[in-house]
């Protein structure tokens, strides 16, 4: 008989035989039935936290996600008394619950009964914990729920680099495969400074020099950081991260560029494909960026002022058609508006040969003369909303076409969605580069693989769920721009030409359309899931809203199964008579009729 590769299911029975582990799954109507019959069910809790797992459990699910992660292993674990998916959801969980001590776990989340059976602990191993062992030496401070909190961080901290990124990599894959991401994707590339002290073992080193005043006299003055810097290639439509690589803080980004890009773009297959890239100028590596290239990526960067092609590109951008923009931005309500004209001045400046890194790999006898090079094109930016740049104009260098440079320029302006979107939004709520399960390499790598991983996943949940809960398919929405127009300038005379048609810049995020520089692909049969759908809603918010909308429900558990109910219908399903029945959740022939507990129910 040939090989038949394992299911959900087949995982799912494996560890029940095992371990007794299942995992709950909602089924309101069985349980539902089971309240009117007066069978009984096994324990009601109100909802708080678990209803922010309810539709996250189904979506993971939906997306085979949790399938992938049933796959996992700590090798390096040799007693297992619980399967590694227990640590993947409970450490999960953790962090999307914004549980900021470890030694918080046990009165925060193990003693949580109805969280716990969600991920698939029973109520005596929430009250009575898992093991024994060790109880004698326990004393009333120190007396735990489920587990010891710090099983679970040295457990995570076990797991091997390569088994994390697996674990990463597979759910990107994963999501690429349940439609999350565009046929065709626009990403950017940036690095984060994890900084720790100099107690984290296998920590880096970087030397930082600071200019500081000292008594009116200006001091040079060198400080040393110590920890590790996170490097993330992130889909600008939906801001998840695709790809990632963890080095120490002294480590320059720009070697990593290729790997991360070819990594992403492994994870994305079949079902999409990177076609555009922006990065700033830690990432001028010429030979990286000419096998983007020969890749058929599409890259916008900024360029070195020491760099040659930049004086070439800032001479000859002297004699070239200006094109100005004027961006009107609204200030104030009412009687008190005014209008803000925000002016920008660039220049587009065409086959570039000057930067003698970027090629074809060298070979052996053989001379690349500066014709055969290959060109690159440029915007220089003289003025930007009324800002002359500080240092010098701005340089982008590009392998787009710059006949109309304003998506050039727009498409780096998008890059700042990695800082501004990821990066603080993750420092802020997830915690990124704080709640190390332990003060070494393997801990800090453990955390934050696992803040990518969360927040992957949970952004890629809410924009599921918010357009499962729109009426009409969310279709790609204009720029979100001010209003603008657009003249060209005559360098030599002055004289101002209106362009034939004003140019369309549709690189801005909440946009989420491809770049009108290039042929444009055909629209997708699906809508797009962008993340302007969240209307800017962050983490945080979002968990006090569900916190709302869950505060008058309960979830009843019947066996391995679960229901959630509103307080009103759990008492009419009960068979307690309620005369004031909300008017959203109709009579109680409705509410019976809902569940199918009517003889005549579908």
């Amino acid at each position: 008989m040939g090989y038949q590769p394992q299911t959900t299911t087949d995982i799912q029975a494996n560890l029940a035989e095992q371990l007794a582990w299942q995992f709950a799954e909602r089924d309101d109507q069985a349980v539902a039935q089971a309240l009117v019959s007066g069978a009984g069910v096994d324990a009601v809790h109100t909802l708080d936290e678990a209803g922010l797992l309810d539709g996250f459990f189904v979506f993971l699910q939906e997306t085979k996600v949790l399938a992938h992660w049933h796959s996992f292993e700590i090798e390096a674990v040799q007693r297992v008394f619980l399967p590694a998916i227990s640590f993947v959801l409970l450490y999960g969980v953790r962090l999307l619950f914004g549980i900021e001590s470890t030694n918080a776990l046990p009165a925060l989340l193990f003693s949580n009964v109805a969280v716990m059976s969600l991920i698939g602990f029973t109520a005596y191993q929430v009250t009575h914990g898992l093991t024994h062992r060790g109880e004698q030496v326990r004393r009333r401070a120190n007396d735990y729920a489920l587990m010891d909190p710090q099983t679970l961080a040295e457990t995570i901290s076990k797991a091997s680099a390569s088994e994390l990124e697996r674990l990463f990599n597979g759910t990107i894959h994963g999501l690429a495969a349940f439609g999350l991401f565009m046929a065709e994707a626009m990403v950017a590339v940036d690095g984060t400074p994890v900084i720790t002290t100099a107690r984290y073992s296998g920590c880096g080193c970087q030397r930082k020099k600071q200019k500081r005043s000292r008594a009116g006299v200006e001091v040079q003055v060198v400080e040393l950081l110590f920890g590790w810097r996170l490097i993330v290639l992130v889909d600008l439509v939906t801001l998840i991260p695709l790809a990632l690589k963890i080095v120490q803080i002294q480590s320059h980004e720009a070697p990593y560029l290729l790997e991360l890009v070819q990594q992403a773009q492994r994870n994305l297959e079949p079902y999409s494909r990177i076609r555009w890239l922006v990065v700033d100028r830690a990432y001028v590596d010429g030979p990286s960026l000419y096998a983007l290239h020969e890749l058929g990526i599409k890259f916008v960067v900024i360029a070195k002022t020491n760099m040659k092609i930049y004086a070439t590109a800032c001479r000859l951008s002297q004699t070239a058609l200006i094109h100005k923009r004027v961006e009107t931005r609204r200030h104030g309500h009412g009687s008190q508006a005014w209008d803000e004209p925000l002016v920008s001045q660039v220049r587009s400046v065409t086959d570039l040969r000057d930067w003698a890194t970027y090629r074809p790999p060298k070979q052996p006898g053989k001379r690349l003369a500066r014709p055969q090079r290959p060109a690159l094109n440029a915007v220089v930016v003289q003025q930007w909303r009324n800002e002359i740049p500080a240092g010098g104009a701005r340089v982008y260098l590009t392998n787009l076409p710059v006949t109309d440079p304003w998506p050039v320029v727009d498409a780096y302006d998008d890059r700042s969605w990695i800082e501004n979107g990821l990066f603080r939004q993750n420092k802020q709520f997830w915690r990124l580069t704080r709640w190390f399960p332990q003060k070494k390499e393997a801990g800090v790598r453990s955390h934050l693989i696992f803040v990518m991983l969360m927040f992957a996943v949970a952004t890629a949940y809410r924009l599921w769920d918010k357009q499962q809960s729109m009426e009409t398919p969310p279709q790609p929405a204009p720029p979100l721009r001010p209003p603008a127009s657009y003249r060209h300038i005559d360098p030599a005379t002055g004289e101002v030409i209106d362009p034939p048609s004003p140019p369309t810049s549709t690189t801005q995020l909440a946009s989420h359309l491809p770049l009108a520089t290039d042929t444009q692909p055909a629209a997708p049969a699906t809508p797009t899931l962008a993340y302007s759908l969240l209307d800017g809603q962050g983490t945080a918010r979002w968990r006090r809203e569900l916190a709302q909308q869950n505060r008058d429900k309960v979830i009843v558990f019947k066996g391995n199964r679960y229901g959630i109910f509103d307080t009103h219908e759990l008492m009419v399903l009960s068979g307690i008579p309620v005369r004031d029945l909300p008017l959203h959740l109709g009579s109680r022939t409705d509410i019976l009729r809902r569940y199918g507990c009517l003889p005549n129910s579908p």
